[in-house]
């Protein structure tokens, strides 16, 4: 029989696996080897410190002069000139001559003369509508005739004018076109018409012959209607024959 030691008498059953589990150990952290001489070739050499205690002054004999402040860069070519003696020579200046003489002009005289020859401005007419002197301009007031005065007052609009020349030569292409037409109706020769007149003879011949050779008792609604059928084909037969025997003369429509 073996005895245990109890050591903590603490421990409750019901709180031990209310406790969180351990937490893993953390890896190290990588650092590298030249972190720090990255770090010291990256830091600026200069303005180490918070600057100077005193900011230094120019003399008095460094003040800013002309020209000297901070402009525009100066483009700066690379174009190069190489003279050679094959240029023309530089053409020599003329020789210093006096100077035409300008006409002596008066402009006095010459302002009174246009003044003289201007024409006056032409008044414009007003009329006096108050008693007090207030003015209007009698154009477009009303009061005198405008409209019936001018030029095309009473003149047929030319629009219409143009609508109307339009329509007048569309007519006239309508009855060129109609009267250089050429006749639908055809007369047919007497030939044909008898030959026309033989075809009808011959159909109603083979119609009266296929009537002629129905039963003679129509009990049936298909033979009264194949009687009736043929009994109006004849009769229609009939009466061809009998137009064109009766007209000699017989205009077809193509």
């Amino acid at each position: 029989m073996s005895l245990v030691e109890i050591v903590h008498h603490d421990e409750v059953i019901y709180t031990i696996l209310d406790k969180p589990p351990p937490e893993p150990p953390k890896t190290p952290r990588y650092e590298s080897k030249l972190e720090k001489e990255l770090k010291e070739a990256k830091r600026p050499q200069l303005h180490r410190t918070f600057g100077y205690a005193e900011t230094p002054l120019h003399p008095p004999d460094k003040f800013l002069k002309k020209g000297k402040g901070i402009g525009q860069p100066i483009k700066e070519s690379d174009h190069k000139c190489y003279v050679t003696g094959k240029l023309p020579p530089v053409p020599k200046r003329p020789p210093p001559g006096k100077r035409p003489e300008k006409p002596k002009v008066n402009f006095r005289v010459v302002n009174i003369k246009k003044a003289i020859k201007t024409k006056g401005k032409p008044v414009e007419p007003r009329l006096v509508d108050t008693r007090d002197g207030h003015t209007k301009k009698i154009k477009g007031s009303g009061e005198v005739p405008e409209y019936c005065l001018r030029p095309d007052f009473g003149q047929m609009p030319a629009y219409l004018v143009n609508r109307n020349r339009k329509i007048h030569k569309a007519l006239e292409k309508m009855r060129i076109a109609e009267e250089n037409k050429e006749s639908l109706c055809k007369m047919i020769s007497e030939q044909e018409r008898q030959k026309l007149l033989d075809d009808l003879k011959y159909n109603w011949q083979l119609m009266q012959k296929a009537f002629l050779q129905l039963p003679m008792l129509t009990d049936t609604i298909p033979k009264i209607l194949r009687k009736t059928k043929m009994e109006q084909e004849l009769r229609q037969l009939e009466k061809d024959i009998a137009l064109v025997e009766s007209n000699p003369y017989i205009y077809i429509y193509e």
